[in-house]
Order: structure tokens, then C-alpha cells, then sequence
């Protein structure tokens, strides 16, 4: 039923199924987080080997958060204006009163895609949980590609008021993730989407393969909170992935940390990675660290995505990429009795 209700809002958009082509007045009138889906989605899709797709076996999954945006925002704000049982008018559309879901499905209806199209929020897991939903698709034969990643862009009115009651934002606006100046996160706001395939069917159709997702592990926090992530279930979600993988954590070279500037939520990363590690088997400071919020902020439901961007793009210039407004290490942290250090 959701699916149909879907399909009815956006009868008579236009695409081009060998291409990407908007009707110019409705992308003009559209909130700028479909904007930011579309864009993302472009651009992953324009990347990759597609002619030999069936785009009916093609699927998007992203995490968005569920939250108001600012054009329906604006929308309600001309309802109570006009009555609640009057229709306002001016300036609104029907897709911008459906901000949460309806940006996966845009995309694919713009891409001629018919493999399923469905958002999320799963919070900060958002745009990792996606993709892992998506491999699961490609392992078990219902689609040949998937688009998958997260957008995040609600109105900052919420985001800001949220934040602040939780005594989490920066009063000085600098994110400093594992930083001793760390005092909150920066909500930042973006999409980060990616092409994912089979690598088999990817090497065959010729495709630039950046990177392999080898495994991926979900957990639920249980006693955790918005602020202090409960280190009992990252354990969970990382020795699933490890597992699956096949590989030991003690092997790896960099970590992007969720790590987002607030002292507690660092603390309890950095005490769950000591004990995947244990006790011996390696040298002080052998491993990088680092936190792409230090560069765009916390991303909420796209900030898995814009983690996953950083490690392919590292990998693809064969770089440790150093994290941003980093001086000395936060207090409690005591890397130096430790594995990690911050690059």
C-alpha cells in the first residue's frame, strides 16, 4: 500500500530511461533534500558500467532522516496560517509533503528504476544499514545493482533545537573528533550514494571496482542512548562483520570512527576498539584513526556515507588521510597504552 500510495503522487513525472531528465518546473519547486538524492544518485549512477543493466532488477536503499524539511515546513506553516481545513497555496508540491521516504523513489522513478525503492532512519546507522540491506539484495539473487547510501537534510530548526537540548551541539562550531578541544558535534547535511553489484558481474561488465565490501555486522545498542553509544553493542556489530569477512581486526591499517566531538560518545568508540583488539598481538600506534566529521560534520542518516566516501577515496590514493582540527589526544583516551593513534 505504501508502494502504490507512491506511485499515485508522482503520475506524469517525466524520465528518460536511457538517461536522467527532469521537467525543469518541478525540480524547481522541489525541497533541496530531493535535490541532494537526485544529484548523488546521478552522479554514482553515472559512474559505473549500466548499459547492460536490466533496469527492472536495479533497487535504491537510503538512509534519511525523519524529520521536516524546509519546504514542509513552509507548507505547514501556510496551512495554520490558512485554517487547518483549508488548502494553502503557493509554492507547495505534492512531493514536498512526503520528504522522508518519497527520495528513493524519486530517484528511481527518475532513473527508470524498478527493483524496489525504500528510505530509512536508523539514525546514525542510517547509510551503512543501507548498504548492508542492499548487499543482502545482491547475495540472495532479488537485484543485479543496488544504489545505496544516505541523504540528510532537514530543517535546521530541529536539528539545532535537538542537538542543543541535548547539550551536544559545538558552542564554538568546530568539530574535533578525539580531540582534547572537543565540546559537541556540528550537524552538517549532505548525500553520499553508491553503485553496489555482485564483483563478479562488476569485473565483467568492466566497471571500476574501488572497493569490496567484504563484511557487515548489525547489532542493537540496548542500553544506549543519543550520546553514549552502548560499547557491548558495537562489539556485537564489529565481531559479526569481522566474521563474515573472514579477516582479524588486528590486521587493519585505518579505522573511520563514528567519532563525532562528544567527549562520552568518543570514549566509548575507543573503549570498544581496544577490547575487539585485546590485550597483546601488536605495537603501540600501529593503527590510524580518524573521523570524517572533522571535515563536514555529523551527517546524521548520511554520515556513514560520507565515512565510506573518505576510506574508498583513501584506498583509491593509497593515503592515510589525516584527521582535521586534531592536536592532542582527549583525556581518557590514553591512545598511547593503545594500538590506534589519530593520523
Amino acid at each position: 500500500k505504501v508502494y502504490s500510495t507512491k506511485a499515485c503522487l508522482i503520475e506524469g513525472f517525466r524520465f528518460d530511461p536511457a538517461g536522467f531528465a527532469l521537467d525543469a518546473a518541478l525540480l524547481s519547486r522541489l525541497d533541496p533534500v530531493f535535490h541532494f538524492a537526485l544529484h548523488a544518485g546521478r552522479q554514482a549512477w553515472s559512474d559505473a558500467v549500466t548499459d547492460k543493466l536490466d533496469r527492472r532488477r536495479v533497487g535504491v536503499v537510503m538512509g534519511n532522516i525523519a524529520l521536516p524539511t524546509d519546504h514542509f515546513s513552509a507548507y505547514h506553516r501556510r496551512r495554520l496560517a490558512a485554517g487547518e481545513s483549508t488548502e494553502p497555496t503557493g509554492g507547495s508540491d505534492p512531493f514536498d509533503r512526503s520528504p522522508a521516504g518519497l527520495p528513493a523513489g524519486l530517484l528511481a522513478q527518475a532513473l527508470g528504476l524498478g527493483g524496489g525503492a525504500f528510505t530509512l532512519d536508523a539514525a546514525s546507522a542510517s547509510s551503512l544499514y543501507a548498504v548492508k540491506l542492499a548487499v543482502d539484495a545482491l547475495q540472495e539473487g532479488r537485484a543485479d545493482a543496488m544504489l545505496a547510501g544516505g541523504v540528510s537534510r532537514p530543517d535546521s530548526l530541529y536539528t539545532q533545537m535537538g542537538f542543543a537540548q541535548l547539550r551536544a551541539l559545538s558552542p564554538t562550531g568546530r568539530p574535533s573528533p578525539l580531540d582534547a578541544s572537543g565540546d559537541g558535534l556540528v550537524v552538517g547535511e549532505g548525500a553520499g550514494l553508491f553503485l553496489l553489484k555482485r564483483l563478479a558481474d562488476a569485473l565483467r561488465d568492466g566497471d571500476r571496482v574501488y572497493a569490496v565490501v567484504r563484511g557487515a555486522g548489525l547489532s542493537n545498542d540496548i542500553g544506549g542512548s543519543l550520546l553514549a553509544p552502548d560499547g557491548g553493542g558495537q562489539l556485537r556489530a564489529m565481531r559479526a562483520a569481522y566474521a563474515q569477512a573472514g579477516l582479524d581486526p588486528r590486521d587493519m591499517d585505518l579505522y573511520e570512527c563514528h567519532a563525532t566531538g562528544t567527549p562520552v560518545g568518543d570514549g566509548v568508540e575507543l573503549n570498544s576498539l581496544r577490547e575487539l583488539w585485546g590485550e597483546g598481538g601488536w605495537r603501540p600506534g600501529r593503527c590510524a584513526l580518524g573521523s570524517v566529521k572533522s571535515n563536514v560534520g555529523h551527517l546524521l542518516t548520511a554520515a556513514g556515507a560520507a565515512g565510506l566516501m573518505k576510506v574508498i577515496l583513501a584506498l583509491k590514493e593509497k593515503t592515510l588521510p589525516p584527521s582535521a582540527n586534531f592536536e592532542r589526544v582527549a583525556a581518557g583516551l590514553e591512545l598511547d597504552a593503545s594500538p590506534f593513534r589519530v593520523q
